[in-house]
């Protein structure tokens, strides 16, 4: 009995020194917090009736639509936000090319403009991604509105009032920050 009991103090006391190291408490001071936010910007599905005025007899080549857009409003986020993209799913039936336009403003001011996405007649399936460094272009911060502008392409041909075809945008944002402690 005596020897184990000898063994474990023994062995107890090379474990207690064996593996102590100072704490550096400092550790933290060099961690960075890295969150990505995903979130839906906007969505909408349009048929050709919603380019015609209230009479159905004047196609419009263009609508568009003013949303606000309160995701950059946080001061948190206006201080460690550095990257941002831009997400957009679209699918065209219209047998004519259509132009998206979006821009982000601070009351009715453009801040920033996505570069247009042209989506050719009947694509099924487009996808696109824009990315924005916030280093680069730091007045994306102050967005407080987004607009999307759907464009038609002027064929000289009216569009059929009761065609069925939709054209659908689908758009997320993508925000990544780094904020440390």
């Amino acid at each position: 009995m005596k020897s184990s009991s000898k063994f474990a103090i023994i062995a107890s006391f090379f474990m207690l020194i064996s593996c102590a190291e100072s704490l550096d408490f400092n550790q933290i001071d060099d961690y960075v917090y890295k969150p990505i936010f995903t979130g839906s910007l906007t969505y909408f599905t349009v048929v050709p009736a919603d380019f015609f005025d209230s009479s159905g007899t004047i196609q419009q080549n263009s609508i568009s639509e003013t949303t606000n857009f309160d995701a950059l409003q946080s001061q948190f986020v206006k201080e460690n936000l550095v990257k941002l993209d831009l997400d957009v799913a679209i699918k065209n039936e219209f047998n004519r090319e259509v132009t998206i336009r979006v821009e982000f403003l601070n009351n009715n001011v453009t801040v920033y403009t996505f570069t247009p996405i042209v989506i050719q007649g009947n694509t099924l399936n487009f996808k696109y991604n824009e990315e924005i460094e916030i280093a680069a272009n730091p007045s994306i911060l102050n967005t407080t509105q987004v607009k999307i502008t759907a464009e038609l392409e002027n064929t000289g041909i009216q569009m059929n009032l009761n065609d069925p075809s939709e054209f659908e945008f689908k758009s997320s944002v993508t925000m990544y920050i780094e904020s440390s402690f």
